[in-house]
């Protein structure tokens, strides 16, 4: 589905509040001043990620975090290894931390980003949304699309993405926030907006 530029600037204003809000969250959580910028948004197949975002051999680390309600779908946080270590320091002031305290402290910043953006759509949309215990997981980007993808029984062909950058002191840590809706959901949530 085309979205008209109206339709995309009121999703852009639905990113840019939950941006704020979990900007100001994990400030309060590290103890110092975050900058999230939504510097991208975008809508693509399944098969354009991996010509735009990452190829399907990258490494990342993802966390995954189910939900439903009035919208349901899942939420990836995907983070290439190469960002894991500042976001490491960032989280837990040190350079380098037990593959499990790592593991935890990359859940809690996911609960953190996805809840800031799904407050702003249960806000501006007037819906109720739950969201499932994350789950995290290291491996090749297109494993982790597919199987995301499997999990769903039935997904809509577009994938909301949102390549974001949490801006701390002289650090950039890049991370893509995506959005796999069930069947409908995406312009369920655009026709919610009564534009």
């Amino acid at each position: 589905m085309e979205y008209t530029d109206i339709e995309l600037d009121a999703i852009r204003e639905i990113i840019n509040i939950g941006g704020g809000n979990a900007a100001t969250s994990i400030s309060k959580l590290v103890n110092q001043k975050i900058n999230m910028h939504v510097p991208e948004i975008s809508f693509l197949s399944y098969h354009e990620l991996y010509k735009e975002i990452y190829t399907e051999d990258e490494e990342v680390q993802a966390t995954i975090s189910n939900f439903n309600g009035d919208y349901s779908g899942v939420f990836l946080l995907v983070i290439p290894d190469k960002s894991i270590k500042k976001l490491v320091k960032l989280l837990l002031g040190e350079d380098s931390a037990s593959d499990e305290l790592e593991i935890s402290a990359i859940s809690e910043l996911t609960n953190i980003v996805t809840n800031s953006f799904l407050s702003a759509i249960e806000g501006l949309l007037n819906a109720e949304i739950q969201t499932s215990v994350p789950r995290t997981q290291e491996d090749y980007f297109g494993a982790i699309i597919s199987s995301s993808y499997l999990a769903l029984e039935h997904y809509d062909d577009q994938i909301m993405i949102m390549r974001n950058e949490f801006i701390y002191a002289d650090e950039k840590i890049d991370s893509s926030l995506f959005l796999i809706p069930e069947q409908g959901v995406l312009n369920k949530m655009v026709e919610s907006l009564r534009i």
